[in-house]
């Protein structure tokens, strides 16, 4: 189990309190913005850019992704980011 569906699981368990989240909207669901942000990141290390802060070893523990590059852990990522908001509809 990776880092981010254990933060996920304590969560939803009540053990775990995620920081909220404000737009002029209202509230966002705290792993959304997360996927977001860390979606922007990877596509743009993909084409090659770098981030301060941000490192592509640092998601790939987080997030259980495997490959050598930026490019191959997007495709990857994408698949969790699927995977975590079809569960969210179903909530």
């Amino acid at each position: 189990m990776t880092q981010f569906e254990k933060a996920v699981l304590a969560v939803e368990g009540g053990t775990l309190h995620t920081p909220t989240v404000s737009t002029s909207e209202g509230n966002v669901d705290y792993f959304n913005y997360q996927l977001a942000v860390h979606h922007f990141n990877l596509k743009l290390m993909a084409k090659g850019l770098q981030f301060k802060g941000v490192k592509l070893k640092d998601l790939k523990a987080y997030y259980g992704l495997t490959g050598r590059s930026a490019v191959d852990c997007l495709k990857q990522y994408e698949i969790i980011m699927q995977n975590y908001k079809s569960r969210t509809l179903l909530n």
